[in-house]
């Protein structure tokens, strides 16, 4: 057995290659390594090996010069997001066990998220590697932390809510992130926690796409070397897995797809239209085979 071939996730090194990573040659420091993605036959956790060497440093500069390019979204779209930000608040207040007090953003990117907090009544704090803020969440009575959330410091038992929307599949360990959101979580607080899914039937599509373009070999779904460098995979069961060995308790574990009707997102037959109408009858499909594209967590302390 391949000794980088061990889970970040159960420490299992009875793992299965699956495939190649698509590869930007612009990446730093990687003409020297020969990167797999692993499955974890244990837990279903996917990742890559081996481990990718860049400092924080580098992965900052990467994710503020690239990271939102693609966020450059339509009003009709902006529209859409601001009422999913609305309803994740809302399942947030509803599940809440202590009092509305201070909210935590892990990766705040842009701060939206913060803002519709503080229109809430939280006392809003905001972590990221890079900053990205727009300008009116800066002018915001918002506590920000350029870095990462273990040079941050914060005090145990101290946020009533924390969110994390795409961020797991971006840390190198999981696990020691999951055990410190453990330690600031307040007891009864709320944490939410939203992620792709690997095993969505968009997924399964796209990889019978490179089978039948004769590309077996690389694999559709980790993308590290390219926006958005996820450097790891999760699952239904590999995520619950993860929340449940740090100790934390899963309130509720969804899918949802994301497939905002395209008509309206995108101008008519851009390319945008034409590949969002290709993939529209399988997203309607995953929601009866429970593979949608994106897994949402609801758990308390």
């Amino acid at each position: 057995m391949n000794q980088n071939m061990k889970c970040k996730i159960c420490c299992s090194t009875d793992g299965i290659v699956v495939g190649k990573p698509r590869i930007n040659q612009n990446f730093p420091n990687i003409n020297s390594h020969d990167y797999s993605i692993v499955k974890c036959n244990h837990c279903k956790f996917y990742y890559v090996t081996p481990k990718i060497s860049l400092t924080q440093k580098e992965w900052s500069k990467l994710y503020k010069n690239d990271y939102f390019l693609s966020h450059n979204v339509t009003a009709w779209q902006q529209s859409m997001f601001q009422k999913e930000r609305k309803t994740r608040i809302n399942q947030i207040l509803k599940n809440l066990g202590s009092e509305r007090e201070t909210f935590l953003d892990i990766g705040c990117g842009e701060g939206f998220v913060l803002n519709e907090a503080i229109s809430n009544g939280f006392t809003t704090y905001g972590v990221d590697i890079a900053d990205n803020r727009r300008d009116f969440v800066i002018n915001r009575k918002i506590n920000f932390f350029e870095g990462n959330i273990f040079d941050a410091h914060y005090q145990d038992n101290f946020f009533s809510v924390i969110y994390m929307d795409s961020v797991m599949e971006h840390v190198d360990d999981p696990i020691s992130l999951l055990k410190e959101i453990f330690r600031i979580l307040k007891p009864k607080g709320i944490g939410f926690l939203v992620v792709p899914n690997e095993d969505s039937l968009d997924n399964d599509f796209k990889k019978l796409l490179y089978y039948l373009t004769f590309k077996k070999n690389l694999y559709g779904r980790i993308k590290p070397f390219v926006p958005p460098y996820h450097i790891n995979g999760f699952n239904p069961h590999s995520l619950q897995y993860a929340i449940e060995s740090a100790e934390l308790k899963v309130i509720k574990l969804s899918q949802f797809s994301g497939s905002y009707q395209f008509w309206k997102a995108y101008k008519p037959f851009s390319k945008g239209y034409f590949r969002s109408l290709i993939l529209y009858p399988s997203g309607l499909l995953s929601i009866l085979m429970n593979k949608q594209n994106q897994l949402q967590v609801i758990f308390t302390k």
